[in-house]
């Protein structure tokens, strides 16, 4: 870098010995010499630094034009005198006479610093504008009012030139966002930034110059050296467009575009209805009327069936429908009186009988039983059915659920299970089978399922049996030590993956996450493991779970979410979570040849999964069907029994 200096004092330019003096120990320095204006001001283009004796003939113009021209100016003075006029023009620095070498070499060098400081800065701000141009999210920096720097991405998607553009379209930053309830702009008159620099999560929306909407995160770093905000957006809009999507195609019945019966636990989970009433109907017979008439007719008697009943409740808007599995629908109740409730099932179940169903040339005709509940407790729908069972079995058109329904069998199969599992713990009978999982590109097994079993009087006992047992009975947490203990020890000297089933019960205990630092210890599986969570309706605080993934993940595990799209999934907490697959649900796959609204559901679940940069896992792949349609739509592996069943040792076969 080469910085210009001219001195404009006589005495100085006389100094011959002085001024070479000053030349030598300058390294990088031009140094100019005149006291004439005409020159002085040619150079004004080239020139950093004006060194002028106040009292040279127009000193006080030839100053004002140089600090136009940014150039910086000492003065040569005599004495205090000279000051005032100094300050006058904006020239805060001098020298006072005599001149001595030292000083001058020091302060030009304190200028040439200034400056080399000042090219720095410039290039680091020309480097980090590069850098932020370049990068595709949306970024800006603001003063909270005005843009003061836009990347590329922001401004393309306004359509908008440059920031000059920016500024005049929009009179703040505020005003380039829309208002609405749950964004970061809610309320335009809140203080945005204190809002955005205390909660990482918050989201806004933009219109684009094509008047579409898009949705960002929006994040905000503060810098403390020019006390501006740099923003940045990441663009979700795919994927909450995937959440919705996906959202409908789990909580509606395909047949009768009702919500069904994931929609309605969903809705009891997030405490969203004050439900105080609840019945389960259920149609009388219709095997027979599918058998009869044909699957395509039953399916009409299903959806009249719909109407006839929203058309009871339609002047209720407390009272709502919901279409659960096969032949099953379910109506709730808001704040309502039992009597007022009651009302309207009898209303329902008589519309009903005395509705004939015509279709072609047959005239079919319907009757329904209800299963009531207003159990205080979080259980209605578990007592409405406990009702609807004892009417079908009394047959009565309806029940209302009392305490002696509970089901005193049902108590006593529980206590023999306990003592079966009990004598298991006891004995080592609890064992692991293995169900591999093919690649659906090589064809090849990759991993292993590991699955518990128990055995009993020399059979093999599926979980079924004895897996919710020993949650009641508070056995669980043994087995799935157990089962980690017993898998770790099979796969230490086992090049594959393999998987383990663990649940929220596991999670929430404050142990068990040391248990399984001490088994990656005592085995080297830490890079093979991977923890299958299943996400169901046990879940009460999902900050427990991010966090115990996280934690996992730190430890080199991998991390699964089991029965994806089972009806209890979360997909706004799906996107928070740092997972490596996602196990789409067997009830889905299963059905995936003939039912349209399982294809659908898979595809979006692979999108969605892709979109995130997870893996899938398709469950239930029972033949070859379905594993080409598993496959053509893009699902990484598959397990089933086309493949092969669960068996007591993982087998190394390729599947071609």
């Amino acid at each position: 870098m080469h910085f210009d200096v001219l001195i404009a004092d006589k005495e100085l330019i006389n100094n011959k010995k002085l001024i070479v003096k000053t030349r030598n120990e300058l390294i990088n320095v031009n140094l100019h010499l005149s006291i004439s204006k005409e020159e002085i001001l040619k150079k004004t283009f080239s020139l950093n630094l004006l060194i002028i004796d106040i009292n040279v003939k127009d000193s006080l113009e030839i100053t004002k034009k140089c600090l136009d021209c940014d150039i910086d100016v000492i003065f040569i003075i005599e004495n205090k005198n000279n000051l005032d006029i100094a300050y006058n023009i904006d020239v805060f620095d001098f020298i006072y006479k005599p001149i001595y070498l030292n000083k001058l070499i020091f302060k030009i060098n304190h200028y040439v610093k200034i400056r080399e400081r000042e090219k720095e800065i410039l290039k680091q701000k020309e480097f980090s504008s590069i850098i932020l141009n370049n990068i595709a999210t949306p970024i800006f920096l603001t003063d909270s009012e005005k843009f003061l720097f836009a990347n590329k991405n922001f401004l393309k998607t306004l359509n908008i030139k440059n920031i000059e553009q920016l500024n005049n379209k929009y009179q703040n930053v505020i005003s380039i966002f829309e208002k609405r309830e749950g964004y970061l702009f809610e309320d335009k008159n809140e203080n945005w930034i204190n809002l955005l620099t205390s909660n990482n999560e918050l989201k806004v929306i933009i219109k684009t110059f094509e008047n579409k909407e898009k949705i960002y995160k929006i994040q905000g770093n503060y810098l403390k050296e020019n006390k501006n905000y740099l923003i940045f957006l990441e663009d979700i809009t795919l994927e909450l467009e995937y959440k919705n999507k996906l959202k409908n195609l789990f909580y509606t019945d395909s047949l009768t575009k009702k919500p069904n019966r994931a929609k309605l636990i969903d809705e009891l989970q997030h405490n969203e209805k004050n439900i105080n009433s609840l019945a389960i109907l259920d149609i009388t017979s219709f095997k027979e009327i599918n058998d009869f008439f044909g699957n395509r007719v039953g399916d009409i008697v299903l959806i009249e069936l719909a109407k006839i009943i929203e058309n009871c409740i339609i002047e209720y808007k407390n009272i709502h429908l919901y279409k659960f599995h096969s032949d099953t629908y379910c109506i709730t109740g808001e704040n309502i009186g039992k009597n007022n409730f009651l009302t309207i099932i009898k209303k329902i179940i008589e519309t009903v009988y005395t509705t004939v169903i015509n279709h072609d040339k047959y005239e079919i005709d319907t009757r329904i039983r209800a299963g009531i509940s207003f159990s205080d407790k979080n259980n209605k729908l578990i007592t409405a059915d406990l009702a609807l069972q004892a009417a079908k079995k009394d047959n009565k058109e309806y029940l209302v659920f009392y305490e002696k329904l509970d089901n005193l069998k049902e108590y006593e199969n529980n206590m023999r299970w306990t003592r079966k599992l009990k004598n298991a713990l006891s004995n080592d009978d609890i064992i692991l089978y293995y169900q591999p999982l093919i690649n659906n590109k090589t064809m090849q097994i990759d991993k292993y399922e590991c699955l518990v079993r128990m055995i009993d009087e020399d059979k093999i006992i599926s979980p079924f049996f004895f897996l919710d047992i020993s949650k009641k009975s508070n056995q669980y947490t043994k087995i799935t030590k157990i089962v980690i203990d017993k898998a770790f020890k099979k796969f230490s000297n086992l090049n594959y993956e393999f998987s383990v089933n663990i649940s929220y019960e596991d999670i929430e205990n404050p142990n068990f996450l040391e248990y399984i630092k001490s088994k990656l210890l005592q085995y080297n599986v830490k890079n093979k493991v991977v923890f299958e969570i299943l996400e169901d309706e046990s879940i009460k605080n999902y900050d427990i779970l991010i966090q115990f993934i996280e934690d996992l993940k730190s430890l080199g595990c991998k991390v699964a979410i089991d029965d994806f799209g089972s009806g209890y999934s979360n997909f706004e907490h799906i996107l928070k979570m740092n997972i490596d697959y996602l196990k789409i649900d067997a009830s889905i796959v299963k059905n995936i040849e003939k039912d349209k609204n399982s294809y659908k559901i898979t595809k979006t679940i692979i999108e969605f999964a892709k979109n995130l940069g997870v893996k899938t896992i398709a469950e239930y792949v029972e033949n070859e069907e379905i594993f080409k349609i598993v496959k053509n739509l893009g699902a990484d592996y598959s397990q089933g029994f086309y493949f092969s069943e669960p068996k007591e040792n993982p087998e190394i076969n390729k599947f071609n």
